[in-house]
């Protein structure tokens, strides 16, 4: 089990391959909004003396084809930025056109769900989805119980409208963001204070600046 800690630890630490070419959240978003936008990333990646990034091109020229190519997905997924979790809480079929669309989220009945999350809101990757899916087993067999679209900034932020204050660790959120969320945030309409918001999430977004 420790082992597997450490490993899901230095996995959150690991850049997306993507990042040899975007630093930038809305550079990303211009880039993959098109199909001609997504073909032009590949084609910089194939520039890139790397076989990782080589190899993730591939992947989404095969997926703009309309492959799903998990095998390719599978082999590479780590040296992308892409941890494999278990339980396969995000796999090749979260992918279309070589980017992710959707992320699925789930509940503590899956054991690594909190390292899914934290990779969700930090990674790279995960910037492109569209579709946020929250998943349960609780009453049996697994099953879809919430659905949020929308872009991943408009899904973030309709998380935190819903109270779910994991989202600040998120560096789509400014230092602007953060300081008026601070400024506007009721601690007597909250479970929780504003000093303990800060140091369980706020504190962890790289965007934020101590007053």
């Amino acid at each position: 089990m420790k082992d597997r800690e450490q490993y899901l630890r230095a996995a959150l630490n690991e850049k997306s391959v993507l990042s040899y070419i975007v630093q930038d959240h809305e550079t990303l978003i211009n880039l993959t909004a098109s199909l001609c936008g997504r073909a032009e990333v590949a084609t910089q990646l194939e520039a890139i003396d790397s076989d990782s990034a080589k190899s993730r091109a591939e992947f989404i020229r095969r997926q703009l084809d309309g492959e799903e190519s998990k095998e390719l997905f599978d082999t590479w997924r780590e040296q992308w930025g892409i941890p494999c979790f278990q339980e396969g809480l995000v796999n090749a079929s979260d992918f279309q056109g070589g980017f992710m669309w959707r992320f699925r989220d789930h509940t503590t009945s899956w054991s690594e769900n909190q390292y899914a999350q934290e990779w969700f809101l930090v990674s790279t990757e995960a910037q492109t989805i569209t579709r946020y899916e929250f998943w349960s087993c609780d009453d049996g067999p697994d099953e879809c119980i919430e659905v949020v679209t929308g872009s991943y900034k408009q899904i973030l932020e309709e998380l935190l409208e819903a109270g779910v204050h994991e989202v600040l660790i998120s560096p789509v959120f400014t230092t602007q963001e953060l300081a008026e969320f601070m400024h506007a945030y009721a601690e007597d309409e909250n479970d929780f204070t504003l000093e303990e918001i800060v140091e369980d999430y706020i504190s962890r977004n790289p965007n934020f600046v101590a007053e």
